[in-house]
């Protein structure tokens, strides 16, 4: 995950550990990231026997508003990209997720961002 952010340290001012637990074969991490624009992306991942297993990305405006929350729970087994979704400016408006890494989470928000 911290390789992972280094590489988008163009748009990143800021970096807050909210918990980091390790145990054999198992990791959990939940992070706070500011980014350049004012914005916040709150990353949650476990990752078990080094597979992503469960994550959610959590990205809001400086004044608390959702933008997208892209996650892998179980909730929508009609859309296409199941269990892989995202919540776009409302957790009411569940749509597909082409975006199912970090990585590609935060090159989305770079090409949004513009910075």
């Amino acid at each position: 995950m911290f390789a992972t952010l280094a590489l988008f340290e163009d748009i990143i001012a800021a970096v807050e550990i909210l918990l980091q637990e390790h145990r054999t074969g198992l990791s959990k991490t939940k992070l706070k990231v500011v980014l350049k624009d004012g914005s916040i992306l709150f990353l949650r991942e476990i990752v078990i026997e080094n597979i992503l297993f469960d994550y959610s990305y959590h990205w809001q405006s400086p004044n608390n508003v959702l933008i997208i929350r892209w996650d892998n729970a179980a909730h929508y087994p009609n859309i296409s990209t199941f269990p892989h979704h995202k919540h776009v400016e409302s957790e009411n408006n569940v749509l597909l997720s082409e975006e199912q890494s970090l990585s590609a989470v935060l090159n989305f928000i770079r090409n949004k961002i513009g910075i």
